[in-house]
């Protein structure tokens, strides 16, 4: 089984896997062309990023210098490698049409992906989007993650005191239709990002009612960048 960390985004996997259809309106398809994640997360094969996580785990994340094509959309590949058991988790991230998204790890196997938008172009508090799926237990649950920029000015200390500005914040609240009918809250997901460093950190307290759970945290610890 991965990493119990898994990924910045993966366990938000559990949630979102198909839309739902809450609109029988089809959205736009999204152009596949990856603008490059550099302004995001620097793209040099020398550069790593440290983390430590609520259950004592600590990795380290690098860029592969790989990417790869999937359901015709091009990602930045990169891994999160446990700096103790050497365990490596595949991430994939890209910026399409302004936005940046990623493959959500929606099984333990690490065989099965979905596209998800994580951040948008231009953060502003008070920014709003939703990513629509559902998750099959069976059957398939209809669930919707809303999304909201809290602080675009936020501040960040790493482990060698370094203080980050700028920090973004994004707080998700995760809903399920558990019953088919009625939205019900199933948790939240709050993320933190630095633009031009990367991912700072991820909280999750997520609870399915009687399918899953999840309690679990990870912060920056340190990170070097290639000029």
């Amino acid at each position: 089984m991965p990493m119990k960390y898994t990924s910045v985004f993966s366990m938000l996997g559990i949630a979102l896997i198909c839309a739902a259809g809450t609109s029988c309106k089809k959205p736009k398809p999204i152009d596949p062309t990856n603008e490059g994640i550099a302004d995001f997360m620097p793209t040099n094969t020398q550069n790593w990023w440290l983390y430590e996580a609520s259950d004592g785990t600590i990795f380290k994340r690098y860029y592969t210098g790989r990417d790869t094509v999937v359901d015709q959309f091009n990602y930045n590949l990169f891994e999160q490698v446990d700096t103790n058991t050497g365990t490596i988790v595949k991430e994939f991230y890209a910026k399409f049409e302004g936005n940046y998204y990623t493959l959500l790890k929606v099984d333990n196997s690490g065989s099965a992906y979905v596209k998800s938008q994580v951040l948008n172009g231009d953060p502003k508090v008070g920014d709003q989007w939703t990513s629509n799926g559902s998750f099959n237990y069976g059957v398939n649950i209809p669930t919707k993650l809303e999304s909201e920029v809290m602080s675009v000015n936020g501040t960040f200390t790493l482990n060698n005191n370094v203080v980050l500005d700028s920090v973004i914040e994004v707080k998700s609240d995760l809903y399920g239709k558990l019953n088919f009918v009625t939205w019900t809250n199933c948790g939240t997901i709050t993320m933190k990002f630095r633009k031009n460093v990367g991912v700072i950190s991820e909280d999750y307290n997520i609870n399915v009612a009687g399918f899953f759970q999840k309690q679990y945290s990870n912060h920056l610890l340190n990170y070097h960048l290639e000029p």
